[in-house]
């Protein structure tokens, strides 16, 4: 085995890979940054407020979700940090915004991709955000999952409590 010429072509497929990712990202990123600047995150995340109001999460939630289901979960995890960093999310609303994404992220990136490969595209829409919505209630209603002392999430994250 030539391992100069395995290295050479390693390390040339993951250069391309990495600034193929650069070429997608960056422009996403500063879309996203305008689109914050020019307040058409909050104007598109009020369709979500029925939502918010549905899993008792407040109306700071909704952009965090909304570039979550557009952007993927980890821009979304981003813009969830900033909110939880500025004091606009409490955990009850980190922890329920994440089970939401964890379900239904980059809805539209993911779809089209399945798509390609022959599956419903509206099929999966449909079912990916029903069973978030289902999933995220279902949490928002069972107290004992979610933690509400926030002394409980503080430095490293949470201490678990056994029965």
């Amino acid at each position: 085995m030539d391992y100069a010429a395995f290295l050479k072509e390693a390390a040339s497929g993951s250069l391309k890979q990495v600034l193929l990712m650069a070429a997608i990202i960056f422009p996403l990123m500063l879309v996203l940054e305008i689109a914050k600047d020019l307040n058409v995150m909050d104007k598109l995340s009020m369709m979500l407020h029925p939502l918010m109001r549905l899993f008792k999460i407040s109306h700071s939630g909704a952009v965090p979700l909304m570039a979550g289901l557009i952007f993927g979960i980890s821009y979304g995890a981003g813009v969830i940090i900033d909110a939880a960093k500025s004091g606009e999310l409490d955990y009850r609303e980190m922890y329920l915004i994440n089970i939401f994404l964890i379900i239904c992220h980059s809805l539209f990136e993911d779809t089209a991709l399945f798509v390609v490969l022959g599956a419903n595209g509206v099929f999966l829409i449909v079912s990916r955000l029903l069973l978030a919505i289902i999933v995220t209630l279902i949490f928002s209603r069972w107290k004992k999952l979610i933690v509400q002392n926030a002394g409980m999430h503080g430095a490293g994250g949470v201490e678990s409590r056994h029965a």
